[in-house]
């Protein structure tokens, strides 16, 4: 598939219009309204039962924000700013985010990748990666990785830090360093470093 041209950073600095049909709780008052990246911004006891609440509802820091791209189109997600870009926000400025819609990677020059994502007020955004320093996403618990105890042991093993004790654990053991490379590169161990969540399946052998 063919990707995108790389976003003009000028496009980034005219206005994001929202979306006149989006629908809003009855009790929203555009003139009155505070956003919730506002209050978390500016109110640090609000930030912290905010992202308490986060975590409650199953939201994961990602440790790259890279790691945004092993994520589908429609995942909600949240960031903080790293203060470089256009905006010229303030380093570590929240933003509340929205739908993932579309992704650019380019690996040979990174300063080429981008998403673009529909903000909960309509509006479309673009979002240069090197811009992130935190990314959020919703990864509610039936998507956690789960792994089978390897039982037969060979000289390709993989290791994940357990999120319980951690220590590193051997979660796989490859037959060569093909089939060792195959399971690094598989989307259930990459979303299991990205988010440092994993847990072993259920076995009913002693």
């Amino acid at each position: 598939m063919q990707l995108p041209p790389p976003i003009k950073e000028e496009l980034q600095k005219y206005p994001h219009i929202p979306d006149s049909n989006t629908k809003h709780d009855a009790r929203y008052d555009p003139n009155t309204y505070i956003s919730i990246q506002a209050k978390v911004n500016n109110d640090p006891e609000f930030e912290i039962e905010y992202f308490k609440k986060l975590i409650y509802d199953g939201w994961v820091m990602l440790k790259d924000v890279n790691d945004i791209y092993l994520y589908p189109s429609g995942r909600q997600f949240k960031y903080r700013l790293n203060g470089k870009g256009l905006s010229q926000v303030e380093s570590g400025t929240f933003r509340s985010g929205g739908w993932l819609l579309q992704k650019n990677y380019n690996s040979e020059n990174k300063n080429e990748n981008f998403i673009l994502y529909k903000g909960y007020n309509g509006a479309i955004f673009s979002l240069q990666i090197k811009d992130l320093s935190e990314v959020y996403i919703l990864s509610p618990k039936k998507e956690i990785s789960i792994f089978k105890k390897p039982l037969v042991k060979t000289n390709f093993p993989v290791y994940l830090e357990n999120p319980k004790t951690e220590k590193l654990e051997i979660v796989y053991y490859g037959k060569d360093q093909y089939q060792k490379n195959r399971f690094q590169n598989s989307l259930k161990y990459k979303k299991a470093i990205a988010t440092g969540k994993w847990d072993w399946a259920t076995s009913f052998i002693d």
